[in-house]
């Protein structure tokens, strides 16, 4: 089994927030690639492990990551709440 990653740091990872907000509203990355980059950068965990954690099966942060359309809004929210976050929506 692969060892985890050391989690980046606070400052790091406001940062790097930041900037996939930014790309997200731009429409450079979609929202199954920022938690693909937030599981991996920031946590280094895999998606089975991501999975347990938020009470949800393995194959559903690969299937989130591949089509984020697949998921419901409470399942995006469970993820997206590990990391500090949450989905809204404004206009």
């Amino acid at each position: 089994m692969p060892k985890l990653r050391r989690p980046i740091t606070n400052d790091a990872r406001i940062r790097d927030r930041q900037e996939m907000l930014t790309a997200l509203d731009r429409g450079e990355i979609d929202l199954g690639t920022a938690i693909r980059r937030m599981r991996r950068d920031w946590t280094g965990l895999s998606q089975g492990r991501l999975g347990k954690i938020v009470g949800v099966s393995a194959n559903t942060p690969s299937a989130i990551e591949r089509d984020p359309e697949y998921a419901t809004v409470k399942t995006l929210n469970r993820i997206l709440r590990k990391f500090g976050m949450c989905l809204t929506m404004t206009s």
